[in-house]
């Protein structure tokens, strides 16, 4: 993977050359194997580069032969090969044996269509000379990230925030709405940051700047249409189901350097394990971590799993304090993300970094399959019964007829939002000082977009379709691709490909979650039955654990860091007291509820590395 950076203005009046050379080393942990830049008077790209793909020859950045087109690219093309074959049927010469130059070849041939033939992970900005533009782009499910500035005479790209810190005269206002998100999320959704001038170009967007500055809108260019396809029995989708995720592990073992994996004691991971293991002739370097709590250890599931399949398997056990490794936590996502399993995710990398420059992932398991206890919780107050849409639609006549039988709840983006996030609109009010935010109880806007795509859709795909949309990109990949290049290792993700989703997206609802014999709400099955073939049932089966950490341990439950917290968080010179009541605060320690905690802890410390008061 890479850091990918770039800049058009009209009123810096420094040196260019020094300007992204400085934005480059911002991102130096993302590429450690090499840098470049290209730039004329008033605007330029640069590059950081970790060579996976023809390590030799594919330095950024890149330029067409007649110099018309550079590109400077952060990804991986998992059909670049099929590709390249036929761009070279239309003419085109290769002279590396990189995915880059295909990227290049495939916007000169196809313009900005060219993103819908990509299959892979990617963030990329195309200056195109002949046009007078700047083409950004972001892969279809926001596996990579892409950050701008657009502020009057300067426009400015880069993988993180942290990399247009070098921007001198530009000032970064925060975005008090985004922070509310934050307290209500763990995550600030897209295209929002947690700064006015800095936006996040959203998964399956184009942008196009031109070289004097204007900034057009975001276009996309993909998003997932759920539409259940009956024509196929559940042992047929079984079927289905082996041979997609085949050969999406295999398409994603693309590389010219040695690989591994991340195993939990989950389906997901362990699926990635047992596919990855039918494809290879050499057993699959596995990486573990787990805990000395035994309710958030999942290495005795892991170790069967590597058992079972020869793999080569490397675990740690962490014993640390996580208020230790907050700050370096902390400067490394550029705003505020409370997502405690950060913490566990950077270790996960960094063993994983000691052996290989490049793993696989299970993530995206539990939005595809109904996974989440959030999936069922929302199903259990829905009172669904998995009824195709036909008969729903009989429901309004049939509860004036038999009131209380049917579907007695709305499935609105409100009632979603219950759910899934950690603070009530009764914290956020309670934290919120009155004359820094007027709160209002309201919903994000990314929310309410994507609501408007899924509002037809059944429960089921309503949540699977934003937290797709939502969760997916903005927690989850954010958390991983940081965390891996906190510490410069490339993580792919089989299941996040497109044309997985689009497969998934047509498996009908009730393939994936029902009521068990208990009567309570069970996901994943269709996976689960697909995974029967290589697992015991009693492994298959098992109770659902996520990839958490003892975070209330670490924050002292027992009393040990309660002190220390309290006095941190109410300490005078924090900035939380610049936005918040100290009542509030104070409300939220004595709760003793880790989450909420921790989400304070990571904003005052990303707040004083600011250094900045409102």
């Amino acid at each position: 993977m890479c850091g990918i950076a770039g800049i058009i203005s009209t009123r810096y009046s420094g040196d260019l050359r020094a300007l992204l050379q400085n934005m480059n080393i911002c991102a130096s942990h993302r590429g450690p194997d090499g840098e470049g830049i290209w730039f004329r008077e008033n605007y330029g790209i640069g590059h950081r580069r970790l060579a996976i793909i023809d390590p030799e020859a594919g330095s950024q950045p890149m330029a067409t032969v007649d110099g018309n087109l550079q590109i400077t690219y952060n990804g991986e093309l998992y059909n670049f090969q099929d590709l390249r074959a036929e761009l070279e049927a239309f003419g085109h010469r290769f002279l590396t044996q990189s995915d880059t130059e295909v990227v290049l070849a495939s916007y000169k041939q196809w313009g900005s269509e060219c993103v819908r033939r990509f299959r892979g992970m990617f963030a990329f900005a195309i200056v195109d000379l002949e046009r007078h533009h700047m083409f950004l782009a972001r892969d279809h499910l926001g596996i990579k990230p892409l950050v701008f500035l657009d502020t009057p005479g300067c426009f400015a790209f880069a993988s993180e925030i942290q990399s247009l810190r070098p921007l001198r005269g530009t000032t970064l206002d925060l975005d008090l709405e985004a922070i509310d998100d934050y307290l209500q999320l763990l995550y600030i959704p897209a295209p929002r940051t947690v700064f006015r001038q800095i936006h996040k170009l959203r998964p399956g967007h184009t942008l196009t700047v031109t070289l004097d500055g204007n900034v057009g809108q975001q276009q996309a260019f993909w998003r997932p249409e759920f539409k259940p396809d009956y024509s196929r029995s559940e042992d047929q989708w079984v079927e289905a189901l082996d041979e997609v995720m085949r050969e999406s592990v295999q398409s994603h073992l693309v590389s010219d350097v040695p690989f591994g994996a991340f195993l939990s004691g989950g389906l997901d991971s362990s699926a990635i394990i047992a596919y990855m293991s039918q494809v290879l002739d050499q057993p699959v370097k596995a990486f573990t971590i787990g805990f000395d709590d035994e309710n958030f250890n999942e290495i005795p599931a892991a170790e069967e799993t590597a058992r079972r399949w020869g793999a080569d398997h490397h675990v740690q056990i962490l014993k640390l304090d996580a208020l230790e490794i907050l700050p370096e936590i902390v400067r490394h996502y550029g705003e505020p993300f409370g997502d405690s399993s950060a913490v566990p995710t950077f270790y996960l990398s960094r063993l994983a970094a000691q052996h290989v420059p490049m793993v696989l992932s299970g993530d995206g398991g539990d939005e595809l399959f109904a996974g989440y206890r959030t999936h069922a919780g929302f199903l259990h107050w829905l009172n669904w019964d998995g009824r195709p849409k036909w008969r729903r639609l009989l429901y309004p006549l049939a509860q004036r007829l038999r009131p209380g039988r049917y579907l007695p709840r709305e499935p609105g983006i409100k009632a979603w939002l219950q759910f899934i996030h950690p603070a009530g609109s009764e914290r956020r009010r309670s934290l919120w000082r009155r004359d820094v935010l007027s709160f209002s109880d309201r919903v994000p806007r990314l929310f309410e977009e994507e609501f408007q795509w899924a509002r037809d859709l059944d429960p089921v795909q309503m949540a699977q379709y934003l937290d797709l949309r939502t969760y997916l990109p903005n927690d989850i990949l954010t958390k991983v691709d940081v965390a891996g290049m906190m510490n410069s290792l490339e993580v792919r993700t089989p299941l996040v490909d497109h044309r997985v989703v689009e497969f998934a997206s047509t498996i009908p609802s009730e393939f994936n979650i029902r009521r068990n014999e208990n009567g309570a709400f069970e996901g994943k099955l269709l996976l689960k039955r697909l995974l029967s073939r290589y697992y015991p049932e009693t492994f298959v089966r098992q109770k659902k654990k996520g990839f958490a950490a003892p975070i209330s341990k670490w924050l002292g439950s027992d009393g040990t860091n309660s002190e220390p917290i309290r006095g941190r968080l109410l300490d005078p010179a924090s900035p939380l007291l610049d936005l918040f009541e100290s009542k509030g605060i104070a409300g939220v320690i004595r709760s003793g509820t880790s989450a909420p905690i921790w989400q304070l802890l990571f904003l005052d410390e990303w707040l004083r590395q600011q250094h900045q008061r409102l």
